[in-house]
This record gives structure tokens, sequence and C-alpha cells, in this order.
């Protein structure tokens, strides 16, 4: 005996089985839509960065050597100006940055908590390390150690500090040889230098010593390491505090005034942090830019303006860091911690007790420049 199967139950069957395979079908393709670069992409990609645009000059013109079709518009910018300015254009719904990279990783982190980013499985993701890439939406394309810069002429070779306690020890021990010739970035300026010391905390909740110990010497506040680099390199300094290895060692190829030092007890590993704008007019070229950073090629590019791959398969360079106890900042949500307004203001209270009559004396020097019309000292563009 054969079954008979009713018409209407046989097409109400195969009617369901059309609808679940066109689901799948649709999904697959937004999966891989979200995987891989709109193919043939045109048109001009807009990007907002905290990095000096000499630095990413290498793979900004090999990048527009392949891709001849996208424009690509480089807007360097203070960390503070990118964080703001991604926010406020998105909130007001103007266009803006489709691809955002920034120094100040907490604040990238909260840009893509905050909604602001959009996710892109990049291919090249499997290559990086764990914890370089937060919900697919903030990527690490960079790793750089934070390295102490001194001028070589003015400090002896044996008497280089190696780590932050024999540096503290060092400040501490003889306060008014470094009177005003210690610079680090203004943690109350500079979200990059606010993220450096807070993660030193982290860390050692000891340096709080050295701190005390910079205090003590009646620090200059800058929130540029290049103009930090400058100003040793000049002899105006003799130390800068917490500055970013790629600019120092670049630096210290051809200064012969500048050397580096990359902290033995523990060396912090900061990155540039890049995320894809939630209303990004041009998200295929974003991706487009964002995988070819992250590329082996791309890769090797950054390591030629001493930039440290992340990935493993690509080409190093010597940098001098054999030995040395690494700390990678990880990207995620822990970084947002530092930026509670709770936790801030309990920060910036301690430090100002640590700096003590060196930053009110700072203060009233830069009030009295400003009223004689005279240039600032410190330098208001890239952190």
């Amino acid at each position: 005996m054969i079954a008979k199967v009713r018409p209407g139950k046989g097409a109400f069957l195969l009617g369901m089985l059309a609808i679940v395979a066109s689901v799948a079908a649709v999904g697959a393709l937004l999966r891989n839509m979200q995987s891989s670069p709109v193919a043939g992409t045109t048109g001009t990609l807009l990007i907002y960065s905290s990095t000096d645009e000499d630095h990413f000059a290498t793979i900004l013109s090999s990048f527009k050597q392949a891709n001849p079709a996208i424009r690509v518009v480089y807007k360097s910018l203070p960390a503070r100006d990118v964080y703001d300015r991604t926010r406020n254009e998105i909130d007001r719904g103007q266009p803006g940055a489709d691809l955002v990279i920034s120094s100040s990783m907490d604040l990238q982190i909260k840009l893509v908590n905050d909604r602001y980013a959009q996710p892109y499985s990049s291919p090249h993701r499997v290559h990086l390390p764990n914890w370089a890439v937060w919900k697919n939406e903030a990527y690490a394309v960079t790793s750089e150690p934070i390295v102490i810069g001194y001028n070589k002429r003015l400090l002896a070779r044996n008497a280089v500090p190696t780590s932050h306690d024999e540096l503290a020890a060092m400040l501490h021990g003889d306060p008014a040889r470094f009177r005003n010739r210690i610079g680090l970035y203004d943690p109350q300026q500079s979200p990059t230098g606010y993220m450096y010391i807070r993660q030193d905390l982290h860390v050692d909740n000891d340096n709080w010593d050295l701190i005390g110990g910079i205090g003590r010497a009646g620090p200059r506040l800058f929130t540029s390491t290049k103009e930090m680099i400058d100003r040793v390199s000049a002899g105006d300094l003799i130390f800068a505090y917490n500055i970013i290895g790629s600019y120092a060692l670049q630096r210290a190829k051809t200064d012969a005034n500048f050397g580096v030092i990359v902290p033995r007890d523990y060396v912090l590993i900061g990155s540039r942090v890049a995320l894809i704008s939630r209303t990004a007019m041009n998200p295929g070229a974003a991706q487009q830019f964002l995988d070819f950073m992250l590329s082996a090629k791309g890769q090797q590019l950054l390591n030629k303006n001493n930039m440290i791959p992340l990935r493993a398969d690509a080409a190093h360079g010597d940098w001098g860091l054999g030995g040395a106890n690494e700390r990678a900042i990880h990207v995620g949500p822990a970084l947002m911690a530092d930026l509670d307004r709770v936790n801030q203001e309990r920060f910036f209270s301690k430090w100002k007790s640590s700096m003590g009559r060196s930053l009110n004396a700072q203060a009233e020097s830069q009030k009295q420049g400003e009223e004689s019309n005279e240039k600032p000292t410190i330098d208001e563009s890239v952190s």
C-alpha cells in the first residue's frame, strides 16, 4: 500500500524548506559582506588619526598605489580631538570619519562601548594576539613600548637608570639636579598620557613613589611625545618619561644626543587602535585600509617606522626588547574603569598632591605667557 500525501501538506513542507534555505542564504551573504571588503571600492576614505601623517606615510603611499580608485584624506589630530570630533559628528548626524585611529586606547574602547563603531570581522584577526581585538570593532594595529628618553650628553652612560625604581631613587636623591629638566605627558590635557600613568599604577602601585620623585624635581608637562624628544635632544630636558617608543627609537637612530631607556623591571606595550565609524560613508574603503594595516605586508611597512608588528609572521626589527618584561595594554572594556569620574577624581587629587608646587608654578608661567601674547610652551599637536 502506497501512502498518499495531500497536495496541501506537501506544498506547505516545500514552502517551509524554501524559506529556511532563503534565510540561510541571506545569513551567509550578510556574514560574507561583514568579513570581506566591498570589491572594487571607490570614492573618498576619510581617516581621523592621532598619529602624525609622516609616521604613516609609507603605509598610506603603498595603500594608495594598490587602490588608485580610493582617495584617502588623512587628518592628524590630537587624541582628544579624534574622540570628541568622532562622537559629536555622529551625534549630530554630520558626515565624519570612516576610519578612526588613536593611541588613546581607552577612549577608542569607550567609542565602541557607546556604539559609535560598527563590527567588521577582518580575515587577519586569526593572526593577531587575543588581547588585540575587542568585539570585532576595536583593532590594535601596532604594538609599541612606552619608554624613557634621555640626553646622552647630560647623563653619563654608567648613570643611566634601567628601571622605574632606579629612576625614582635618582630623582629623590638629587631633586635639585633635575629641577625643570624632566618632561612627561600632562594627564589633564593628554588622554594618552593619562592612560600611560594609570597603567603604570596598575602594574605597580608603588609607582606613586616615582611620581612623587618627578614632582619633587618640578617637571615640565607636555601633550606631545615629539615635543619632548626635541627638548631632550636640545638639552632643555634630561629625561622624558613615558613617551611613545616608535617616535623615540626612530629619533635615536639619527640623533647622537638622544638615547632610549627600555625599563627592565617592566615595559608597557601600547597600541594604536582602529575602529570603523558607525556612520561611515565609505565602510568598504575603511575595511580595506584596516585589512591592509593588519596584513603581513602592512605590518612590515609599519615596522619601517618603528611600530612593532602584531603578527608573528611579519618581519620584526631590532627593538632592543630582549629580556624586557613586556606588559601589553589589552584592548577591551577594562580600560574604561580609569575613565570613571570617581576614579579620575581620586587619581587627580593624589596627582596634584604629588606634583605640589610645580603644577602651580607652571600654570602661573603659562598664564603670564598668554597675557603677554607669547606662544605657549606646551605643544597642542599630536599625542
